[in-house]
């Protein structure tokens, strides 16, 4: 079946975080909510009937996952990935990726430690470290611009990674890929370059990929954890959040190969009293990893989102001077320099949802340094995109 993308949904009034935090609005009535990554889609029928059917049985109860889960999440990989991982190596967090992040932190290390990201980064993950009572050090991941702005041109510097592992006794990394908010899909040759690296000097990952399923075409996402060498010293955190749209019932799958720190990881989830599950997660992972039909859902969003992004990024280029972007490999997220206008920090927010209607991602959360950056979100119907370009070009003109 074709599915409509371009149906409106208005999620105004049902206390989504995305659209209605009035602060963020800052006293204006009309601001389009185009910040945080989850999009304006309904999730796929099948699920949603998998969920109405668990309502209709009314009784909800403390849940647990089934070997049915552990096959369909094995399966998952193997198809989508190519990754055959045994079902010791499967485990989950039902409050998302970032608190399984927080908690392989304090598996990994002890407070004062030194643990390595690169920047600009994923705010939750990065401030990970920092909200563990750990030292948060970073590299730079390097743009060289040849031409016009591509996302390609995003690079890790790996000799300042190691230089940063070996003068500041790093033993944990955290990574993220696709990388949120610049786009990067890394490549087999970047992540065993990468890989190399953390064997030389007995560094663990642990690598956020909760955008892996949203790609372009011709793209490949490679999980950390089937990397040669990674498999015992990662752990890879994925998700159906962003793929289907199901940020709120909170649910991430932690693939760790490695025996110790698996035990280690499922100790703390029992101190933290999470070995049960929640019930419309456990559902949901279970459906639509499992359903040719959301699958095919998958697939056309996917094609949809990859329209809107290279639509959006052609008309910034061709219509809005001062403004830098480029079509992402992987997210639905578009990377915006405005370095070439005035605009900065908390000015250049102010003046987006004042002047422009817009409500987007302010470029410090992902670097304190990028005052001149913000994040767009471009999963929503291709309406609200138009509109959205209409208000910035609007906007950037009158400055």
């Amino acid at each position: 079946m074709r599915y409509d993308f371009d149906k409106p949904v208005d999620r105004r009034n049902t206390n989504s975080f995305k659209w209605d935090i009035p602060e963020r609005h800052m006293g204006c009535g009309d601001v389009l909510g185009m910040w945080t990554a989850d999009m304006d889609f309904q999730s796929p029928a099948p699920m949603l009937d998998v969920l109405r059917k668990r309502l209709d049985h009314g009784v909800l109860g403390y849940t647990i996952r089934g070997q049915r889960y552990y096959e369909i999440i094995q399966d998952w990989l193997k198809r989508r990935y190519g990754w055959t991982l045994e079902k010791e190596a499967i485990h989950f967090c039902p409050p998302g990726v970032i608190p399984a992040v927080c908690m392989l932190i304090e598996v990994l290390t002890k407070p004062g430690d030194a643990v390595f990201a690169f920047m600009p980064n994923y705010d939750s993950l990065y401030g990970a470290a920092e909200s563990m009572g750990r030292r948060l050090v970073t590299a730079p991941l390097r743009c060289k611009q040849q031409g016009p702005l591509r996302c390609a041109d995003w690079k890790m510097d790996l000799q300042a990674f190691e230089q940063a592992v070996v003068e500041q006794d790093i033993h944990l990394a955290l990574f993220c890929s696709p990388h949120n908010p610049v786009g990067r899909v890394w490549t087999e040759e970047e992540l065993q370059a990468f890989a190399d690296v953390c064997r030389r000097h007995g560094v663990f990952v642990i690598s956020d990929e909760v955008h892996c399923d949203i790609v372009r075409e011709g793209v490949r996402h490679i999980p950390m954890g089937s990397v040669p060498g990674m498999g015992e010293r990662s752990a890879t955190l994925m998700s159906p959040n962003k793929s289907f749209n199901v940020a709120g019932l909170m649910t991430a799958s932690v693939l760790i190969p490695n025996r110790e720190v698996m035990a280690a990881f499922r100790k703390k989830l029992s101190a933290w009293a999470m070995t049960l599950d929640t019930v419309f997660g456990t559902l949901a992972v279970e459906e639509l990893y499992s359903d040719p039909a959301c699958e095919e859902w998958l697939d056309q969003v996917n094609a949809y989102l990859s329209a809107n992004l290279a639509y959006a990024a052609d008309y910034i280029d061709n219509s809005i001077p001062g403004i830098s972007t480029y079509v992402p490999q992987g997210t639905y997220l578009l990377w915006l320099d405005f370095s070439q206008t005035p605009l900065r920090g908390g000015a250049l927010c102010e003046y987006l949802v004042k002047r422009c209607g817009l409500d987007l991602c302010d470029g410090r959360e992902f670097d304190p340094s990028r005052d001149d950056h913000m994040r767009l979100n471009c999963a929503c119907t291709r309406a609200t995109l138009e509109e959205a370009m209409r208000r910035l070009k609007k906007g950037m003109d009158a400055l």
